[in-house]
């Protein structure tokens, strides 16, 4: 018996890898710049996919004066804003952290399968192939309400009695746009089922979750009056972090009914 501790060796003979004291440092700075340099790409795609909004924020004077237009072009621009959604979701670079909690206990394919990590605008147009006719159909019934429900709001703001009615019909024209916008993370999720029912679970959620609905339309505005006063440097820097934030909003808000619609 000695007085030397002995240290047992692993089993196998190997000995504990030991990391250098700034590997960790440099993985983290590592996935800040893929998911920044991820962003920058996807700012392009998203500015060739949703053109004829772009250039109607770049060109008209004023884009809120033609608000069925600016609405038109908008749901013209969820196909592309849905792939985004499948980008986020999936794309190696915008992983962040470990598994995500509370995701529904359905096959959770990959839109990214058979693609390289670094890859982006392969994957993103077969997401357009496979999702651009359910997403304009999906949406059709909410885009539509949103049209309606604008149009009403400036007719009954010309009304003397316009202010008593015109915010019950802003908040539901703007509950009508995030449900579409939660139907196309519903789809960005592999949610099967009729149009219809996406959409009836897309407003519950949207309803249910209000804290974080609420969250979403700030940034959505903000966004907003970004892409309409400084079109071209709001949409090269900033579009993507913008439908980042509604997306992880709207997609906490969505799981749980996205789990009755896969059951």
């Amino acid at each position: 018996m000695t007085g030397r501790a002995q240290v047992s060796e692993p089993r196998g003979g190997r000995r504990p890898e030991t990391r250098p004291e700034g590997s960790h440092a440099s993985q983290t700075w590592a996935t800040i710049a893929g998911f920044v340099f991820g962003a920058l790409r996807l700012n392009a795609v998203l500015i060739l996919g949703s053109l004829p909004l772009v250039l109607l924020c770049v060109l008209a004077a004023d884009p809120l004066s033609a608000l069925p237009a600016l609405i038109l072009a908008l749901y013209l621009a969820l196909p592309i804003i849905t792939a985004a959604f499948c980008a986020f979701r999936d794309a190696p670079v915008f992983e962040v952290g470990e598994a995500r909690a509370g995701e529904p206990e359905v096959d959770r394919q990959s839109w990214w399968d058979g693609h390289s990590e670094h890859q982006l605008l392969r994957p993103v147009g077969g997401v357009l192939r496979t999702t651009t006719g359910r997403v304009l159909t999906v949406t059709a019934l909410p885009m539509g309400a949103v049209l309606v429900l604008s149009v009403d709001v400036l007719w009954v703001l010309n009304q003397s009695w316009g202010l008593i009615v015109a915010p019950a019909l802003g908040i539901a024209a703007l509950l009508a746009l995030m449900t579409a916008f939660g139907a196309c993370v519903m789809i960005s999720e592999g949610a099967e089922g009729q149009a219809h029912v996406l959409v009836r679970a897309a407003a519950f959620a949207v309803m249910r979750g209000f804290p974080f609905t609420i969250l979403s339309l700030v940034t959505l505005g903000i966004g907003l009056l970004g892409l309409i006063w400084q079109p071209i440097l709001c949409w090269a820097l900033a579009s993507s972090l913008i439908l980042y934030v509604v997306w992880a909003n709207t997609r906490w808000s969505i799981m749980p009914a996205l789990r009755g619609v896969s059951a």
